[in-house]
């Protein structure tokens, strides 16, 4: 055993070093190649610390539950968090709609496998969403930052006959009221992605790489770190290469606006994955901002505010055993309440 983990440490270390001087090669030639679906020339751009002013919100959600017998049961809490800045300092902040809202509740019965992870993650961004909405409508922030992206995954994409289906048009929905109360409010709406498993930029370079064996087998982010320096980001790309994206096309008009650049605030950490609407605000603008708020702590980037929101929205184990001990006081012992097998091992 400690042989072959002595050879998993030099692939590791040999896959690297070559990643890293793929990713030093790539930035020097940054500029001198013109790539196809970037929205700017430099794959590198500098992005200054600036003063933070106005009122900047974020918008987070727990969630907890478990697969019973016979029905998949979750509560869910979302929260949003608003900090009013003058010169990158807080002045005043507040919760919305409180500091510790009421828990909503969903059952749906007979789902597979398959159908129990769609509910878990789209009756979350349900919540996330309508409340974002609210939170825009009623006090128009500078800037929304989302803990995730700003447009639905492949994976919360059930198929045409999914019992999940309407809760999937549902989210739809939720996203474009989002885009409409924001766009009319001039609030600048982020997705900000601490843990990106995107290849979406690798792809786009490796195309004029001339299948350089340094593209494989990475995201974007594991290449990027060797690639910005702190204080940097990449250039913005459009979201898809394809205006007929299986998730993109759902969203209608607002599809062609989703943009992202890459943007690596501090030197020991990895870069973050920054979504947005195109003609809110400039490239550098968006930046900046993102960049000025997350280069705090220096190995852990990511906006404080965001943070404060995952903070009053995480959900503990125990919220579901209060529940789950409040419909066993008044069901008794129910066949549909009983837990699954794996979830009960008395010889452990």
């Amino acid at each position: 055993m400690p042989d072959r983990l002595a050879e998993i440490a030099e692939q590791i270390a040999s896959t690297e070093h070559a990643r890293e001087e793929l990713a030093r090669r790539l930035r020097f030639n940054s500029g001198k190649i013109e790539y196809a679906e970037t929205l700017e020339r430099e794959l590198v751009h500098k992005v200054p610390v600036v003063p933070v002013d106005g009122t900047i919100a974020a918008v987070d959600g727990g969630i907890v539950g478990e697969e019973l017998h016979g029905f998949n049961f979750l509560l869910m809490r979302a929260v949003g968090a608003l900090f009013a800045y003058q010169g990158s300092k807080t002045v005043s902040y507040s919760y919305f709609p409180s500091s510790l809202p009421p828990m909503q509740y969903d059952v749906r019965s007979g789902l597979d496998s398959h159908d129990v992870m769609l509910h878990n993650s789209l009756f979350r961004l349900k919540g996330e969403l309508s409340l974002a909405a609210s939170l825009v409508q009623k006090h128009s922030p500078t800037c929304l930052m989302m803990d995730g992206s700003i447009a639905p995954l492949l994976s919360d994409k059930p198929s045409e006959d999914s019992e999940m289906r309407p809760l999937y048009e549902e989210v739809l929905a939720a996203y474009q009221s989002l885009y409409e109360s924001s766009w009319r409010a001039n609030t600048t709406l982020l997705g900000v992605i601490k843990d990106s498993r995107s290849r979406r930029f690798i792809d786009i370079v490796q195309k004029h790489s001339q299948n350089e064996p340094g593209f494989a087998h990475t995201s974007d982010t594991n290449f990027l770190y060797f690639m910005l320096e702190a204080g940097e980001r990449t250039c913005a790309f459009p979201y898809s290469s394809s205006s007929k994206h299986p998730v993109l096309k759902d969203l209608g008009q607002w599809s062609e606006k989703i943009l992202s650049f890459y943007l690596k605030p501090v030197k020991d950490d990895r870069p973050l994955r920054v979504e947005f609407l195109s003609g809110q605000r400039t490239f550098s603008e968006i930046a900046s901002l993102v960049h000025s708020l997350s280069c705090q702590h220096k190995a852990y980037a990511y906006p404080a505010i965001l943070i404060e929101a995952d903070l009053r929205a995480a959900m503990p184990p125990d919220e579901f055993e209060r529940a789950y001990g409040s419909l066993f006081s008044r069901l008794g012992r129910s066949a549909s309440l009983m837990r699954l097998r794996r979830n009960e091992r008395p010889f452990r």
